[in-house]
């Protein structure tokens, strides 16, 4: 995150955005919240935990409570990893947009009548 601000900085009275290293951090963003995601989906895979406890009538109530709680985290933690690789995405289209404001700003010298 660290890079991402000193890439977006304003020097005295101008606001400046190092597009490419912007542009680098919005794809590692993304492609964090995709490993997020999958690892996310790697630990429901396993399922719910606490079978290698066993239940001998004793545990079974505590198993199936952890087996809720594991489940309702991960759902919640699957809406995190969403979010992660939205904020990529935003971030690249702010490079996006921010090129096309300064190449639209621009003034054509081709329009300049006059001397100069």
């Amino acid at each position: 995150m660290y890079h991402l601000l000193a890439s977006i900085c304003a020097v005295g009275t101008n606001f400046q955005i190092d597009h490419q290293e912007v542009w680098q951090n919005a794809q590692q963003m993304s492609a964090h919240g995709e490993d997020y995601v999958a690892a996310l989906a790697r630990l429901r895979e396993r399922g719910a935990g606490g079978a290698a406890w066993g239940d001998d009538g004793l545990i079974g109530e505590f198993t199936m409570a952890y087996g809720d709680c594991l489940l309702t985290g991960m759902t919640a933690l699957t809406g995190l990893g969403a979010v992660i690789g939205d904020t990529g995405g935003a971030l690249g289209a702010v490079v996006a947009r921010t090129r096309a404001a300064e190449e639209g700003s621009r003034p054509d010298p081709g329009a300049m009548t006059g001397p100069i």
